[in-house]
């Protein structure tokens, strides 16, 4: 008896359990359905671009850019920057030079900023230290554009290494003046390089923009440099 009295006390409870789900479905269907439906429309009101509804903006963070391209390849990057490297290794060590022979010639350090300026009639002339600082330009927009967004000291870091490098290879190979100076001036121009490239970034409002329009201009620059030193040696070898 006590039995039959708990599983009538466990209809009703089911019962009603059960009477607001049947008051849904007949209110407007099965509630799972409605809740599936609501899925839809948020899924198509997020993505109304992508999913090719005319009239529905999609919101910026659903927005997909266009294809990298191969302007905008970071493979493209890396081989500019390898040209680049090798070019400034040419004019750094080699100063221009197709042979060894400028080895064992020179060796000298200073370690006081700007006293290895050359003075000419009396007054120091820092066009070598302005040449420096521009030629690592490009080193800090090719480790701004392969980087990505990592700090700046980083990068800062990177330029001021290989800087070093080139100083510490000049004075072993006896190839030229290890200058304090000139490291200062590399390291400050492949830091402006770096904020170069972030303002690029910025103005862009995108990465892969910035990364294109960049990448197509290092590409015609390393051609325009390519072709003139290709018209010097042949000069020079006539």
């Amino acid at each position: 008896m006590e039995q039959s009295k708990a599983c009538g006390c466990a209809g009703k409870a089911a019962g009603r359990a059960d009477g607001p789900a049947r008051d849904g479905e007949r209110d407007g269907g099965p509630r799972g359905a409605t809740d599936r439906g609501l899925g839809r429309s948020a899924g198509h009101g997020a993505g109304g671009v992508a999913d090719g509804l005319p009239g529905i903006a999609a919101p910026a963070a659903f927005q997909m850019e266009r294809p990298a391209g191969f302007l905008g390849s970071r493979a493209l990057t890396g081989c500019l920057f390898a040209v680049y490297l090798a070019f400034l290794a040419w004019i750094v060590l080699l100063k221009g030079q197709f042979s060894l022979d400028v080895a064992g010639t020179m060796r000298s350090v200073n370690l006081v900023p700007l006293a290895g300026a050359t003075v000419i009639n009396g007054a120091a002339d820092y066009r070598e230290t302005v040449e420096n600082l521009v030629a690592f330009v490009p080193f800090g927009l090719y480790l701004g554009m392969l980087a990505g967004r990592q700090p700046l000291w980083r990068g800062i870091a990177a330029v001021a290494a290989v800087s070093l490098g080139f100083e510490v290879l000049q004075f072993a190979f006896a190839m030229g003046a290890s200058d304090v100076t000139d490291l200062i001036a590399n390291t400050a121009g492949g830091a402006l390089g770096l904020g170069l490239y972030a303002l690029a970034r910025r103005a862009f409002r995108s990465d892969g923009r910035a990364l294109r329009w960049c990448n197509a201009a290092g590409l015609a620059c390393t051609l325009l440099v390519l072709a003139l030193t290709a018209l010097l040696v042949a000069a020079n070898g006539q």
